[in-house]
């Protein structure tokens, strides 16, 4: 987990904080496909989620394009999850402790009311 961090794990998308399929595969060392494959599976099972996963691509180092989902918190809370493990879980915490970073970042840049 040396060189990640937490600025890196989360970036705004459309005033949301968000991560990516493709981050969410590699720290929980998981194929992105599997990744993909679940996110799929909980969008098509209940569509109160749909809001919470962006479709997106990417742009892969031989330049041809690939999906990717982006995801806001609870995206991420409900895919995660299941994760298990003591490595799972300390991802886990990494991702709440960025979320919540950037997420004050958001509100301190934010124009009062």
């Amino acid at each position: 987990m040396e060189g990640i961090y937490l600025k890196d794990l989360t970036s705004v998308s459309n005033g949301q904080v968000v991560v990516s399929s493709r981050q969410i595969a590699e720290n929980f060392e998981k194929e992105h496909r599997d990744v993909l494959e679940s996110i799929r599976n909980l969008t098509a099972e209940i569509s109160a989620v749909r809001n919470m996963f962006f479709v997106s691509s990417y742009l892969n180092e031989r330049g041809r394009e690939y999906p990717e989902y982006l995801m806001n918190r609870d995206g991420f809370s409900l895919l995660v999850m299941g994760f298990t493990g003591q490595k799972a879980l300390e991802w886990k915490l990494k991702y709440i402790e960025a979320f919540n970073r950037m997420e004050r970042m958001l509100m301190e840049k934010a124009p009062l009311s």
